[in-house]
């Protein structure tokens, strides 16, 4: 019956309603605000907090904490921001809480917070291997960045085994890989690599490529070849 209705419209000269629009205003705002953000002359980018944690943006290039109420990408859960204070330092932070359970790893639970510079947010806590607290992790990158960038983050995570407070040397690159592009009909995504290592012995920790998209936010994370 539909597909008469429309030969009939088209037979009459009449114009057929418009296409909806596939990109997500309800959820990160004008599409128009996005577009001023990118500067293809530069290949530069202001990466919000909105495209991390999906939340409507006005365009001001500051980095804001929008709500997460049970907001689920790829397999983890965030909730936040919400006050959580250092174990060891006694600092108190606005935090999201991170949390899954998978086959391989069981219940993982991880705070991640703005690191000072807010240039990324990262782990302060991650709840696997016996649980480790950070200070100024990059995960995620915020703010300005540019095509092809590279940024390396050398930090302290601390563990507490057997009484003792061990501090455990990391570092974290970060490479933009796709500073502005369309992810499967999704304009202003964005690629990256995250090289996770221990950076006394120089151990591969982790190796990913992430893709975030403005309204579902994460899509992809997938890990790399060592």
């Amino acid at each position: 019956m539909t597909r008469f209705i429309l030969l009939a419209l088209l037979a009459c000269g009449l114009a057929l309603p418009a296409a909806a629009d596939d990109w997500p205003a309800l959820k990160v705002g004008a599409q128009t605000v996005w577009d001023a953000q990118s500067d293809p002359a530069t290949h530069t980018r202001f990466i919000p907090m909105q495209l991390i944690v999906p939340g409507v943006w006005d365009g001001s290039q500051r980095i804001e904490l929008p709500p997460a109420r049970n907001y689920e990408a790829e397999e983890t859960v965030w909730n936040g921001p919400q006050a959580w204070t250092n174990p060891y330092t006694g600092e108190t932070l606005q935090v999201y809480d991170r949390q899954r359970t998978t086959r391989r790893e069981g219940h993982v639970e991880q705070k991640m917070a703005l690191r000072a510079d807010q240039a990324a947010i990262g782990r302060v806590y991650d709840s696997r291997f016996g649980a480790s607290v950070c200070d100024q992790e990059a995960k995620f990158p915020l703010g300005f960045w540019k095509q092809g960038e590279v940024r390396t983050y050398d930090y302290v995570c601390l563990r507490t085994v057997d009484g003792r407070v061990l501090s455990l040397h990391r570092r974290a690159r970060i490479t933009i890989e796709e500073i502005d592009y369309e992810y499967r009909g999704m304009a202003h995504s964005l690629r990256f690599a995250w090289y996770y290592t221990d950076s006394d012995s120089g151990e591969v920790l982790d190796h990913r490529t992430y893709i975030f998209a403005p309204g579902p936010g994460l899509v992809v994370h997938d890990r790399r070849w060592r």
